[in-house]
């Protein structure tokens, strides 16, 4: 295997797959990136065997083949190089030779064929929706998505097709929800609801976040218990979440029996500062509503109380909520809208966050004890 390849283009192409490589895994190759140089260019691949992606980049190829190289020092050594283009080259035993300038490297690699086989998607049904709404409508659910490995079926997005031309993805820890909503002009073949896992997005979310590629539209298909995402080049294959997400509608409250309409900014720089004092008791703050005005009000023994009243649109009788305040922040900064409605009943209730004009994005938000 011989071939040139920008340097920019082979450092773009290995940091798309850092987040796949798994340093921690117990078989070494998985570690690895795979490297194919053929007439087409150079296709490269990584797997921890749940997320896999590949794509194919330009280069010169003199000398086609294959080799397995550590992601991560692959990866260092060629951002570090200050040329152009660099010329990699396989010699015997799957050791790597790398050109750039002046620079000589020579690294250890492993045989292709011990590579896993990354799975084809060639007949899956795809559907394509604007890359800019699919990443915005990731960032609105991606923050809920649960940690808590004992909670598997909670580990990724849930996305379904509630109607023909819509796209409808939910996430939930346990202690807050958020729903996002679109329609496209494509039909979404959806028929039963998917758990696409938080790695799978997430790398999803780093190729799109590159900017040196105009990514215009992405594609998205479902089968058994995997599915494929391609954006421009690149083909992320995943496999999905086992087991059956909650019955989120019922979480969501139907109706409310209190409302108050609130200025995005005010609310969130309030909060930000008033949490300062509520960190030793889990980030809550206790909000009081009343008529044309909400006080925010938290306390921490050993360093003292924060309070602030900011006014707002609200009619209702005199209330007091705790909230935790991180949660609140989190759906206030993915809200565009310069106004954000909060709906609850009483105390004990959640509470509902959603845009005042953005009629496809909502959260809901378990009150605390305070």
């Amino acid at each position: 295997m011989k071939m040139t390849i920008e340097t920019a283009e082979l450092s773009r192409a290995l940091y798309r797959v850092q987040g796949i490589a798994d340093r921690k895994s117990t078989m070494p190759i998985l570690a690895h990136v795979l490297l194919e140089a053929a007439d087409s260019g150079l296709t490269v691949s990584a797997t921890d065997l749940d997320v896999g992606l590949s794509g194919i980049y330009k280069a010169e190829v003199s000398d086609p083949g294959s080799v397995a190289i550590h992601a991560r020092q692959l990866y260092d050594v060629v951002k570090s190089l200050p040329t152009k283009t660099l010329e990699i080259m396989r010699e015997d035993n799957n050791w790597i030779n790398i050109k750039a300038g002046a620079s000589r490297f020579r690294l250890v690699g492993m045989a292709a064929d011990e590579f896993p086989t990354l799975p084809s998607y060639a007949q899956v049904k795809t559907f394509s929706i604007p890359s800019k709404d699919l990443a915005d409508m990731i960032d609105r659910t991606l923050f809920c998505v649960s940690t808590d490995d004992n909670r598997h079926n909670l580990g990724g997005i849930f996305c379904e097709a509630p109607e023909t031309k819509m796209l409808r993805m939910v996430a939930t820890d346990g202690h807050r929800l958020a729903l996002c909503e679109r329609r496209f002009e494509e039909e979404i073949p959806i028929d039963q609801g998917v758990i696409v896992p938080r790695k799978g997005f997430q790398e999803l979310k780093r190729v799109l976040s590159d900017t040196s590629e105009s990514i215009d539209k992405v594609e998205l298909g479902f089968s058994g218990n995997s599915g494929v995402l391609r954006a421009g080049s690149v083909v992320l294959s995943t496999r999905l979440v086992e087991g059956q997400f909650p019955d989120y509608e019922q979480v969501i409250p139907k109706s409310a029996s209190k409302s108050a309409k609130i200025s995005r900014t005010a609310f969130a720089e309030a909060l930000r500062r008033v949490s300062l004092l509520s960190q030793s008791r889990s980030y809550g703050v206790r909000i009081g509503f009343s008529p044309g005005k909400m006080e925010l009000l938290a306390e921490d023994p050993e360093f003292g109380e924060a309070r602030e009243t900011i006014d707002i649109d609200y009619q209702g009788e005199e209330l007091h909520v705790g909230f935790n305040a991180r949660y609140l922040l989190d759906v206030l900064a993915l809200t565009n809208d310069d106004g954000v409605v909060l709906d609850f009943s009483d105390d004990l209730s959640p509470g509902v966050i959603k845009p005042l004009e953005d009629t496809g994005f909502l959260a809901v938000v378990m009150p605390m004890r305070i």
